[in-house]
């Protein structure tokens, strides 16, 4: 049995007097026990409920060490820190007879209240002692022998004292060994409980952070067997009773452990479908290993989503959302009344819906106003332009592509726009002008449903609302060769045309522009007369687009209360000209703004597309088709 090696006794005779010195000076009577310190019944409760873990290890220990004493001849103590006697073993006769002497629990033993005891000592000096007879400074604990040893507990503090005593004439070196053994043992039986507390604390936090996890969470072991599973991850999957099995039940979920470990970022962001009886369970998950300290591999940790959730937060942080809605256009013009309430009896239909109109009429906010207004709202509205995306790259865009499709491919894959818009609206922007090839793909979707990303060999079934959008006259594009006529006829089941800003009039125009105005200025500037008519009198090749730029730079060119038609910058032959219809066809009238544009901005692409309103892809194909020269 372990033991504290005991004082020298001429070093212990030397406490033992430095203590009779400290209790003459604290003016402790050796005669008489005056004002000793004893807790009520209640706070002495209290005080062992404080105590509750060090009294049960220390009976755990001592239980063992008092059937090795005889109880009518030998007392043991259990003290707390502060020299309070929290509980006692022995004889109820033994009990008594140290009662009389206040030894007995609620009682404070401390050199103030008792002077030199080994209770008293060991508190203030913090060693083992052993007392004999008239060791004691107090004639009452003459005539007996106390051991005493400290109990520490964390960061070295003071948790209490184990004491032994007896009558005097059964002092033995032995007993002060034994109790300072059993005192090393309450310490480590401390530790024991300390660390397992930490451990169920850790475990609990480690519950606690895997059950507020949004992802799915799974554990696997270095064998492939799953021991854990987090709730969320259960409701993904649709299973409760993982735990315990191995992780091939997931089928569809090929697990590579060895190469997770070997190649970890290879294992970031895959995807896969998972089978649940007849159903697919589509995920996207990520596989990092789990390494002890000395690397060994311990196993693997899970996160997974469903694809539709990625899809979702993917599509929120790329601005995709649709923002406008019915209550969001300007404009009373009969024209547009009749576009407003044929997209809004669109909007209640899951049918192909075709935009035209003439560029920066609006034909996307039309498109978001009708996903507002469908039960497609709370799902994703993905817009692609067709035509400025070249046509190798087109088809990835919008079916994606797997892994290792090509060279250069996103590792694990990539869903395409189609996918993205499951249960949602894809806009194909500027439609007329897809590529011929992607038609016919195109039309194959609109025909079936499915996708096929580029290298895969099953196709995916998508859910996906269509509303395209251009400013081609695809009948004449159809009677051209240029666009397929059954893609057309797929396309134009609900047609709906936006009309030209020239189209809608005066109080349209006039509406917008306050809008524009207001929206920019807490104290919007006032229109001149002749601001007013050149509005009137431009043509507007740009629509609204071209019409909101040119406010925005009248704005910072305008004197601070007023704009006037120099402010504007339209071209002079559109504001010197009456306010009838201009002349010519819309072609004409197009390609004489574009002309006259350019040659007010002496070529300048960029500042032409900003005039107009337009974007500078769609500038160069008019200049193109109309054969412009740009300086």
């Amino acid at each position: 049995m372990e033991c504290t090696a005991i004082l020298d006794s001429t070093i212990l005779r030397q406490e033992i007097q430095a203590s009779h010195a400290r209790s003459k000076e604290y003016g402790v009577s050796r005669t008489t026990r005056k004002n000793q310190v004893k807790l009520t019944p209640l706070e002495l409760s209290q005080r062992q409920a404080q105590n509750k873990i060090f009294l049960e290890a220390v009976i755990a220990q001592l239980s063992e060490l008092f059937d090795l004493l005889s109880p009518d001849d030998f007392m043991v103590a259990v003290v707390d820190g502060e020299g309070y006697i929290l509980h006692m073993f022995g004889s109820d006769n033994i009990k008594a007879k140290f009662a009389e002497r206040n030894c007995a629990p609620g009682y404070r033993w401390t050199e103030r209240d008792v002077g030199t005891t080994a209770i008293s000592l060991c508190l203030e000096r913090r060693i083992a002692v052993q007392l004999n007879d008239k060791d004691h400074y107090c004639q009452r604990a003459h005539g007996f022998t106390s051991s005493a040893a400290p109990v520490f507990g964390h960061a070295g503090n003071l948790q209490g004292i184990l004491v032994v005593s007896g009558n005097s004439q059964l002092v033995h070196p032995h007993t002060l060994c034994m109790i300072s053994s059993a005192a090393r043992s309450v310490e480590r039986q401390l530790r024991i409980l300390r660390r397992n507390s930490e451990l169920a604390m850790h475990i609990g936090l480690l519950d606690a952070v895997l059950e507020s996890t949004t992802s799915g969470l799974m554990v696997i072991d270095s064998q492939g067997v799953i021991w854990r599973v987090n709730r969320k991850g259960g409701q993904i999957l649709k299973k409760t009773d993982l735990a315990g099995q191995e992780v091939s039940v997931l089928q569809g979920l090929d697990l590579d452990i060895e190469d997770i470990r070997a190649n970890p970022n290879a294992w970031v962001n895959r995807e896969c479908t998972l089978k649940n009886g007849r159903q697919n369970i589509h995920i996207l998950f990520s596989a990092q290993p789990v390494l002890a300290g000395d690397q060994s591999m311990l196993g693997v940790v899970l996160e997974f989503e469903p694809i539709d959730s990625v899809r979702k937060l993917a599509n929120n942080i790329a601005g995709t959302k649709a923002f406008f809605t019915f209550e969001s256009m300007i404009g009373s013009s009969e024209s547009f009344r009749r576009a407003q309430e044929m997209a809004k009896r669109a909007a209640h239909s899951d049918s192909t819906v075709l935009l035209r109109g003439e560029t920066g009429t609006g034909k996307e906010l039309f498109a978001q106003a009708i996903h507002n207004a469908s039960r497609r709202r709370s799902a994703p509205f993905v817009p692609i332009n067709c035509g400025a995306i070249p046509g190798e790259l087109l088809e990835s865009e919008l079916f994606g592509y797997v892994d290792g499709a090509f060279t250069g491919a996103q590792k694990g894959g990539r869903p395409g726009k189609f996918e993205l818009a499951h249960r949602g609206t894809i806009l194909l922007d500027e439609i007329g002008d897809m590529p011929h090839d992607m038609q016919v793909k195109l039309l194959r979707v609109l025909q079936t449903g499915e996708v096929y990303r580029i290298g895969a060999r099953k196709p995916t079934l998508v859910d996906t609302r269509i509303i395209a959008c251009t400013h081609v006259d695809l009948g004449k594009a159809v009677a051209a060769g240029r666009f397929r006529e059954d893609l057309y006829y797929r396309l134009n089941v609900l047609p709906i045309v936006i009309p030209a800003l020239r189209e809608r009039g005066r109080d349209d125009i006039l509406a917008l522009t306050e809008f524009f105005l207001s929206r920019n200025r807490v104290t919007p500037p006032q229109l001149t007369v002749g601001a007013v008519k050149a509005l009137e009198n431009h043509p507007w090749p740009g629509n609204v687009r071209e019409l909101e730029n040119t406010i925005q730079r009248a704005l910072h060119l305008c004197e601070e209360n007023e704009i006037d038609a120099a402010c504007l910058g339209v071209p002079e032959t559109a504001a010197a000209a009456s306010s009838s219809t201009p002349r010519g066809t819309l072609e004409e009238i197009e390609r004489l703004a574009i002309e006259q544009t350019l040659e007010d901005t002496k070529g300048n692409m960029a500042e032409t597309a900003k005039t107009l309103g337009i974007s500078r892809a769609t500038l160069y194909r008019k200049v193109k088709r109309y054969s412009l020269e740009t300086g």
